[in-house]
């Protein structure tokens, strides 16, 4: 009996075509050529921290502290004498000053002179003044032998012009010439009723306008003279001890003011 001899065949070729397929899926295309490995680059991720601010801080401005104000001092004001005298100065123009004793106190400025012919005077520094007022009430508490005084124009280099009204009735205007003269020059002198003598309180007022030199005692025009040389200065008040004392003159307070 003949075998078939195409099943052997069959079974050959399927081997083949098996072994040729998987051969092509393998090394299909150039085999002299080998495909490099790719290369993966690991970046790394940036750090989160969890406090760090998301947004710039606002900055409140604050502002700075405010300089302390400087009062400046006043050019026309009432003076009552119940704060410090920085302001003044004080000087003697005659007598001996460890006789006598210059104070504010208790809203007053007190001069005490126990000693005779003992003349200190205080001005006001801040200020020179062409036409000025000044008014002050002094009040008597000691000898009736003084006399209460009032200063305009006053100039170191040059003198000043004095108003003087003594206790016991009497008063005169004056120039204190510190150039020619080196002394005091009366102006006019007199004597007045409207003086309240002894112990007691008085208003008196001067004026310095133009060439004009004007005195009034407790509200009573006394005289008004004219002089020309001082034309500026500081003003100022002081009291006087003559023959006796103690002089215990005491004044309240003083205005200084336009005319």
């Amino acid at each position: 009996m003949k075998k078939n001899v195409f099943y052997p065949l069959i079974l050959i070729s399927a081997f083949i075509l098996i072994v040729g397929s998987a051969c092509g899926f393998s090394l299909g295309g150039d085999t002299t050529k080998t495909e490099e490995p790719k290369v993966i680059v690991v970046t790394a991720t940036p750090e989160t921290f969890v406090n760090a601010p998301t947004e710039a801080p606002i900055v409140v401005p604050t502002e700075a502290p405010a300089e302390p104000s400087v009062t400046e001092p006043p050019a026309f004001f009432v003076e009552e004498f119940d704060t410090d005298m920085d302001n003044y100065s004080y000087w003697l123009q005659r007598g001996d000053e460890k006789k006598m004793d210059l104070r504010y106190e208790n809203g007053k400025l007190k001069f005490d002179l126990n000693g005779d012919y003992i003349w200190p005077y205080v001005t006001y520094d801040p200020f020179t003044y062409t036409d000025v007022r000044i008014d002050i009430e002094a009040e008597n508490m000691g000898s009736n032998n003084n006399s209460v005084t009032m200063v305009c124009r006053y100039s170191e280099d040059l003198g000043w012009y004095e108003f003087n009204i003594e206790n016991d009735g009497e008063w005169f205007i004056a120039y204190y010439d510190n150039v020619i003269a080196k002394g005091y020059l009366t102006l006019y002198d007199g004597g007045s009723t409207a003086i309240k003598m002894g112990r007691d309180t008085n208003i008196y007022t001067a004026i310095c306008q133009g060439n004009e030199l004007t005195l009034y005692i407790n509200g009573v025009k006394t005289r008004t003279v004219e002089h020309k040389d001082l034309k500026e200065g500081q003003v100022g008040i002081g009291v006087s001890s003559y023959e006796n004392y103690p002089v215990k003159v005491y004044i309240n307070w003083m205005e200084i003011s336009e005319p």
